[in-house]
């Protein structure tokens, strides 16, 4: 599979792509240390949280008709400028509620590299070539997962279970915004790779989308596992602040899971090849839901980062193969919309789960909501059984 020479547009795509990723996971768990330094409420730290994602929610499925207006390529390099110029805003977020607002503009930025990123590997990658392309884009996604957080904890540097600077973290995830310009940009003049429908409403259009066999299941299992994989993101500085991990041990950890689950997406091809996608989201989603469940329990940075990596590996199965299960069963013209109806699932899920996982930890620390993680992930095992 690696042996498999790119087309063209790939590579640009994929740079970009990990250079994205690695800024929202450089802001992302900054902003929950930030909110901490605010003397935020776990409830308060869970509605920043969810905040990223409501927009997302409202904006998704019209994102999904503008790309197929404006251009794949200028939606990733629109949602890459925006997103440097919240990492500035962050700088001088000194208020729960200026955080809460910069954190929306980061969703909506993130949301925009990443409709015009999936579209253009839905147009663009050959039908049989699916999972591959996928498996490569999601790759890149945690290849920046992997980064941006251990990058982040060395930049912002360690005050006991506290980073020294947040400050130096948000400049770092506007630096490395200006990066992922540079192979892009010259998509600017680039027309759509297809027209999006014009003859329908675009909700309208998503309901006739929804009802087609497999499409609802798919949408609600990325939404279940997109769910874990962000409040792990956003919770795990605060479990590792409950239990004195200090954030150098949290960026680690967070760095392991990104990094099995690039190695779960390299090798998707060669995993699809011997068994079926149902049975690969079945045993991959069980495995999670195991997994999980066994953080709550974990007491040192040793343990955690060992029961995240099994999480790691096998939450980065799902993804890919929902992403390519929507674009298997739509129409060319009807791509960049399912694209979004999936992300606005997830961002859905991203917006209720983090507020409830919010209120959840502060009766019951943050171990609950592994807990509770763990439940959402056994409820989305009957929509990978479902087909």
């Amino acid at each position: 599979m690696a042996s498999q020479k790119l087309l063209p547009w790939a590579r640009p795509l994929l740079l970009s792509s990990t250079l994205t990723q690695a800024t929202i996971y450089v802001l992302r768990p900054m902003i929950t240390y930030r909110a901490i330094e605010l003397d935020a409420s776990t409830y308060e730290i869970g509605v920043v949280a969810a905040l990223y994602a409501l927009f997302p929610v409202l904006l998704a499925l019209q994102f999904g008709r503008l790309v197929g207006k404006i251009g794949e390529g200028k939606f990733i390099i629109a949602g890459t400028i925006s997103m440097a110029l919240t990492a500035v805003a962050l700088i001088f977020a000194n208020s729960v509620f200026t955080l809460a607002i910069a954190t929306a503009f980061a969703g909506i930025s993130h949301l925009a590299c990443m409709v015009g990123g999936q579209s253009m590997v839905a147009l663009r990658a050959p039908r049989e070539n699916y999972d591959r392309y996928f498996g490569y884009y999601t790759f890149s996604a945690s290849l920046g997962h992997l980064i941006g957080p251990l990058v982040a904890a060395l930049v912002a540097g360690s005050d006991g279970t506290l980073p020294k600077s947040t400050s130096n973290a948000f400049l770092l995830g506007f630096v490395l915004c200006v990066v992922a310009l540079v192979p892009v940009i010259r998509w600017r003049k680039e027309k759509p790779s297809v027209e999006a429908k014009s003859d329908e409403g675009t909700y309208t259009a998503a309901i006739a989308l929804l009802k087609k066999p497999g499409i609802l299941a798919a949408i609600y299992v990325s939404l279940a596992i997109s769910s874990v994989a962000d409040v792990l993101v956003v919770f795990l500085p605060l479990f590792g602040t409950e239990n004195n991990f200090s954030p150098y041990a949290i960026g680690i950890i967070l760095a392991i899971r990104a990094g099995t689950t690039m190695i779960s997406r390299f090798f998707l091809g060669r995993l699809s090849a011997r068994f079926s996608t149902y049975q690969l989201l079945m045993v991959s989603t069980t495995v999670s839901v195991i997994a999980c469940a066994g953080m709550a329990f974990a007491k040192t940075p040793l343990t955690l980062g060992a029961i995240v990596f099994i999480a790691g590996f096998s939450l980065g199965i799902g993804q890919p193969l929902t992403m390519s299960l929507v674009s298997q069963k739509t129409a060319a013209n009807e791509r960049a919309l399912a694209v979004s109806a999936r992300l606005m699932g997830n961002r859905f899920g991203q917006f209720l789960v983090p507020a409830a996982a919010g209120a959840l930890a502060a009766s019951a620390g943050a171990s609950g909501v592994f807990i509770g993680l763990s439940v959402l992930l056994a409820t989305s095992l009957f929509g990978a059984a479902s087909r």
